[in-house]
């Protein structure tokens, strides 16, 4: 069922205005348009996380709920890490009449799987949490085509030969793979419930995302995007090409949020806070490889 913008739920719509997506009828082109804007408006980063993380006690959740989630993409520019970005773009897509579930990539990765009215409800890969250029839905089923690039970075979907059913997510870098490597199974729905404990243990100190600073966007219009791993800036270009910069300060940090980014009230510094309160130095010279999960 289609909806109006009368009878949407106040987080839908505020979703939506901070995409920048009308609400339309489910359809294969309406679903680009909705996870092509998600990358490009926003960031897959762990600031959102250490914040949550911080927080926790006083709050209650290490996941927001929805509403508090609309609530600060618009304050201050959160996007999340898997769970927190791909649950809530589930739910979106949900309400606004597609047919949407959650799928569990082992051993620790959240996806969403979406069937689509006119592919006879064949269900594509939608994943906004992978730091990957998913910005068109993936069909993977029955020898469909089943990658997705950007730049030097792709990934493909293929069927996993020891595990009839099942899926790989293979990643590549300059043609090269790379970790991690997940599998699936499409015809397994995953509810919100079945991560309750990896994401408590994604949240521990010393796991991926809480030993890191991670912020990354895509802005196609400029044909680039953006990658901050602790105090290194990496931009990539649809051409292949790179730029490296490292950031010598935290003010630094934050006029690059200002001035590429275009991310200004995102709070870098207090999540550099949490990550020193929790032992991490981000200007340490030795830079750990970038989390993709968590």
């Amino acid at each position: 069922m289609s909806h109006s913008v009368k009878t949407l739920p106040a987080w839908a719509i505020r979703y939506l205005n901070r995409l920048g997506v009308s609400v339309q009828k489910p359809s294969q082109a309406y679903l680009t348009e909705l996870i092509s804007a998600h990358l490009n408006k926003l960031a897959f980063e762990n600031i959102s996380k250490l914040l949550y993380y911080r927080d926790q006690e006083q709050n209650g959740y290490l996941i927001p709920p929805i509403e508090v989630f609309t609530e600060n993409m618009h304050r201050y520019g959160y996007g999340g890490t898997c769970y927190t970005a791909n649950s809530h773009l589930h739910t979106l897509l949900t309400e606004l009449g597609f047919v949407s579930q959650l799928v569990f990539l082992r051993t620790d990765h959240m996806a969403i799987l979406v069937e689509l009215p006119e592919w006879d409800g064949e269900k594509v890969y939608v994943d906004c949490g992978a730091a990957a250029p998913f910005l068109e839905p993936v069909r993977f089923i029955g020898g469909q085509e089943n990658h997705t690039a950007f730049g030097i970075d792709a990934v493909k979907l293929v069927p996993d030969a020891e595990h009839a059913g099942e899926y790989l997510f293979v990643r590549y870098r300059r043609g090269e793979v790379v970790s991690p490597q997940w599998v699936f199974d499409p015809n397994q729905k995953a509810e919100m419930s079945d991560f309750a404990p990896v994401i408590e243990m994604m949240n521990q100190p010393g796991s991926p995302f809480m030993k890191i600073l991670r912020c990354q966007l895509y802005q196609t219009n400029l044909g680039r995007c953006l990658s901050l791993v602790n105090n290194q800036l990496t931009i990539t270009y649809a051409d292949g090409r790179e730029e490296k910069r490292k950031l010598a300060s935290i003010k630094e940090m934050e006029a690059v949020m200002q001035d590429e980014f275009g991310l200004p009230d995102l709070p870098v510094r207090e999540a550099i806070d949490v990550l020193a309160w929790l032992g991490v130095d981000i200007f340490a010279p030795t830079l750990p490889s970038p989390a993709t999960t968590g």
